[in-house]
C-alpha cells in the first residue's frame, strides 16, 4: 500500500524522486525501530503518532524546507502563502501573525511545545518545515483558538557532515548572511551537533523603518545506542527595529502613498529572547516508546509607540494617536511526558498515545504609560516626539497554569480507521493589575476538548473521512466582567468532510475538505459599561479548501491551493454587528507555485513563479470599510553550477500591485512594491 505524504505538500515532489511517508521518515533519521524513527515524522503535528496523513482525520498542512528554498521566502508570513485557509497579519507589538479558517492564530507551536501569547519571533534559518494542523487542537495541545495551530519544526542534527552559507541582497538595502552546519562529533557516531546563525540587516520601503536582527540556534543529540536518543536545543535572538504601527483604518489611509509612517524615530522594538528545549526517546520495546519533553522561553520588550491611530483615526485631516509606552515580559515553561504503543485486540489494531503536561506562563505589562490625543497631519506628518503628559497605568500581570492528561487511540481493522482522543485539563488564571483591579483575579476551570474522526480508504490510494473536534482558550488578557472576574474559556466546535487522493503513481497529490466551525462564549466590549467585557458572542465559519501538489515529470513541480470561507459574526452585545464578516478574512484565496528544472544545454537552471489572490476583506468588525483584492505574481531563477555553489534571483510582487492586510487594532499594513533580492548559496 502506498501513503506518499498525501497533505506534506512536497517533502516527496520536492526530492530527486517521489518516496513514500515511510521512506522518507525512515531517510530522516537512521534509528528505527519496525521503520518507526525516534526522531520526527513529517507530518506527525496531527496525532503525534506520525500515522500516514492518508489515514489522519484532519486537514494538515507541510511546507517542506525545500519549497521554502525554492521560493527564498524571507518570513514566516510569505512561508505560509502557499496553504489554504491561512492568512497572515501582524500582531500588537510588530511581530507576525496568523488567521486560519477565520480565527486568530494567537499561540503557535515550536517543536510540538506550545508558545504563549506574546510568542517569540521565528527566524527561518532554523526550521526545517512548517505544518498547520486546521481545526480545533486542543485534544492534543490544549488552550488554542478553534481555527487551528502552526507548528515550526527545528532543523536536527545530520548522521553525515554538512554545512551551508548564504549571503542576500536585496532592495532597500536588505542584506542578510546565513550558515548551517551540522554532523558527528565523534567517531562513533552517538553524539550529534548542528548550529544555525544568521544576522540580518535592512532598511524598507517605509519612511524611517529598519531591521537588524540576531540569531544564533545550536543544537546537540546524543544516541547512546539505536534504541535511545536526546536531544538538546538553544535559540538566541536579538532584534532592534523600528516601530512599524501601520496605517489607520480609514479609506483616506489608503489614498496616501504606501512609504507613509505617522510614527516617530524613538518608536523602537529591541526585542531580546531565549528559548531552550529538551526531548528524551527511548524504545522500551518494538511496539512501545516513551517521550519526555520540556521547553522554556523568556522574552522582553521594552515598548513606546503611537498606537491605532486614533477613535477615530480621523477627524478630518487630522490623524489621532494614541501613545503608549510599557516593558513586555514573557517567561513560558513545559513540561510534557508521552508513551505511545501498539496493541491487538482480535482484529482491531491500536495505535496508542497517552500523554501528561505541565505548563506556567507569565505575562507581564510593566511600568505602563498611557497619552492621549496626540495629533499628527494625515497628507504632511511632522513628528512630534514624546508626550509630556501621560497617564500612569502600572503593571498588568496574567499567569496560566495547567496541568493536563490526555490520549488517543487509533483503531485500524479493514480499510477503516477511527480516532478517538480528548484531553482533560485543570487550569488556574491569574490576573494582577496595579492602576486597575487589585488583589489579584483568580479563575479556576476544569475543561475537556475531545475529537473523534472516522476514515474509509476506498482504495490504497483514496480515502474520505469525518471529523469533529472542540477548542478552548482562556480569555485574561481581553479584559474583566461587571462582576469583576475574568471570562470563562471560549469553546469552539468543528464538523469537517473530506477526501485525500494520491494519483499518477505517487506523483499528484489532491486534498479537498469542508468544515464547519464555531466559537461560543466570545468575549465582546460590555455595551453599558465600556470598561468591562460580556461573554455574548457567537462567531462561525464555514468554507472549503482544495489542495494539489504534483511532479508529473522530474522537471516540473507545482503546488495549488483554494480556499472559500464564510467567516461572520453569529451574536453580539452590538447588535449592528450580528452578520457581519470576520475582519480579514478573504472569501477566497487562492495560490499557485510552480518551477521547472532544465535539462541539456540549460543544466542547472530552475525557473519558478507564483501567483497569490485574495478577494476583498473586511478591515474593521463594523464592516465600513473594505480592503480591495488584489493578485501578485513572484517570479524567481535559480543557477546551481555543479560545485556546491548556487546563485538565485527572486522578483516578488514584479507588478508593484498596492495591497494592505489587517493588524491588531484594527490596524492596515501596506505590502511592499516590487523587490528584488540576489542569494548567493554555497553547500559542502
Amino acid at each position: 500500500m502506498k501513503t506518499t505524504l498525501t497533505a506534506a505538500i512536497a517533502t516527496a515532489l520536492l526530492a530527486a524522486y517521489p518516496a513514500t511517508a515511510q521512506e522518507s521518515a525512515t531517510d530522516l533519521d537512521t534509528i528505527t525501530v519496525y521503520g518507526r524513527p525516534l526522531g520526527r515524522i513529517p507530518g506527525e503535528t496531527a496525532t503525534k503518532s506520525g500515522a500516514p496523513v492518508l489515514e489522519t482525520p484532519f486537514s494538515v498542512n507541510i511546507v517542506p524546507r525545500e519549497l521554502l528554498d525554492l521560493r527564498s521566502v524571507a518570513n514566516i508570513g510569505q512561508a505560509a502563502e502557499t496553504i489554504s485557509g491561512v492568512q497572515r497579519t501582524m500582531g500588537f507589538s510588530g511581530n507576525q501573525r496568523f488567521r486560519i479558517r477565520g480565527f486568530q492564530a494567537i499561540s503557535t507551536l515550536r517543536d510540538g511545545f506550545r508558545q504563549s501569547v506574546s510568542q517569540p519571533e521565528i527566524d527561518l534559518q532554523g526550521v526545517e518545515s512548517i505544518e498547520v494542523l486546521k481545526g480545533p487542537a486542543s485534544a492534543l495541545y490544549g488552550r488554542f483558538e478553534p481555527g487551528g495551530v502552526i507548528n515550526f519544526v527545528s532543523k536536527r542534527p545530520q548522521e553525515a557532515f554538512s554545512a551551508s552559507a548564504n549571503l542576500t541582497a536585496g532592495s532597500d538595502d536588505y542584506t542578510r548572511l546565513g550558515a548551517d552546519a551540522t554532523g558527528p562529533l565523534n567517531s562513533a557516531g552517538t553524539l550529534l551537533a548542528r548550529v544555525n546563525a544568521a544576522h540580518e540587516d535592512a532598511n524598507s520601503y517605509r519612511d524611517g523603518i529598519d531591521n537588524r536582527q540576531t540569531y544564533l540556534a545550536p543544537a546537540l543529540e546524543w544516541r547512546p545506542d539505536e534504541r535511545t536518543s536526546l536531544l538538546a536545543r538553544v535559540e538566541y535572538l536579538e532584534r532592534d527595529a523600528a516601530f512599524d504601527r501601520g496605517l489607520g483604518n480609514h479609506p483616506l489611509f489608503l489614498q496616501v502613498p504606501p512609504s507613509r509612517n505617522y510614527g516617530e524615530d524613538f518608536m523602537r522594538i529591541r526585542k531580546k529572547q531565549k528559548t531552550a528545549s529538551l526531548e528524551f526517546n527511548r524504545m522500551l520495546s518494538d511496539d512501545w516508546r516513551l517521550r519526555l519533553g520540556a521547553f522554556w522561553s523568556d522574552v522582553d520588550v521594552p515598548e513606546e509607540e503611537f498606537f491605532n491611530y486614533g477613535f477615530p483615526a480621523l477627524s478630518g485631516t487630522t490623524v489621532n494617536r494614541n501613545f503608549v509606552s510599557y516593558r513586555e515580559r514573557q517567561k513560558d515553561g513545559t513540561l510534557q511526558a508521552e508513551i505511545y504503543g501498539r496493541w491487538v485486540t482480535g482484529p482491531v489494531q491500536h495505535r496508542l498515545m497517552f500523554g501528561a503536561e505541565r505548563t506556567i506562563d507569565r505575562l507581564a505589562y510593566l511600568d505602563g504609560k498611557i497619552s492621549y490625543g496626540n495629533p499628527i497631519d494625515l497628507y504632511q506628518p511632522v513628528p512630534s516626539g514624546r508626550p509630556d503628559n501621560y497617564l500612569d497605568t502600572g503593571n498588568s500581570r496574567y499567569e496560566f497554569e495547567t496541568l493536563a492528561v490526555y490520549a488517543q487511540d487509533e483503531m485500524s481493522w479493514g480499510r477503516w480507521r477511527l480516532l478517538l482522543g480528548g484531553r482533560q485539563e485543570r487550569t488556574e488564571t491569574l490576573s494582577f493589575y496595579t492602576g486597575g483591579v487589585d488583589p489579584a483575579v483568580t479563575r479556576r476551570d476544569s475543561p475537556f476538548s475531545p475529537r473523534a474522526g472516522l476514515t474509509w480508504l476506498i482504495d490504497p490510494d483514496l480515502s474520505v473521512y469525518a471529523s469533529w473536534a472542540r477548542s478552548f482558550r482562556n480569555e485574561a488578557d481581553v479584559g474583566l466582567l461587571e462582576s469583576g472576574i475574568t471570562p470563562k474559556p471560549t469553546r469552539g466546535e468543528q464538523r469537517e468532510l473530506g477526501v485525500k487522493s494520491i494519483l499518477m503513481e505517487g506523483r499528484m497529490e489532491a486534498t479537498l475538505a469542508a468544515f464547519d466551525l464555531r466559537k461560543t462564549d466570545a468575549v465582546v466590549a460590555d455595551p453599558v459599561d465600556w470598561n468591562f467585557v460580556i461573554q455574548a458572542g457567537e462567531l462561525r465559519s464555514r468554507g472549503a479548501e482544495a489542495e494539489v501538489s504534483m511532479r508529473p515529470v522530474d522537471a516540473w513541480t507545482l503546488v495549488a491551493s483554494y480556499a472559500y470561507i464564510d467567516a461572520t459574526i453569529r451574536r453580539d452585545s452590538n447588535a449592528s454587528l450580528v452578520g457581519n464578516r470576520l475582519a480579514g478574512i478573504p472569501r477566497h484565496q487562492a495560490s499557485v507555485w510552480t518551477s521547472w528544472a532544465f535539462d541539456g544545454a540549460l543544466s542547472g537552471l530552475t525557473v519558478g513563479g507564483g501567483i497569490f489572490h485574495a478577494s476583498d476583506q473586511a478591515a474593521t468588525t463594523a464592516n465600513t470599510l473594505y480592503l480591495p483584492g488584489y493578485t501578485r505574481l513572484d517570479l524567481n531563477a535559480r543557477y546551481a553550477f555543479g560545485n556546491g555553489l548556487d546563485v538565485l534571483l527572486n522578483i516578488d510582487n514584479v507588478t508593484d500591485r498596492r495591497y494592505y492586510i489587517t493588524g491588531g487594532f484594527s490596524q492596515l499594513y501596506s505590502q511592499p512594491p516590487r523587490t528584488l533580492r540576489l542569494t548567493l548559496t554555497k553547500r559542502w
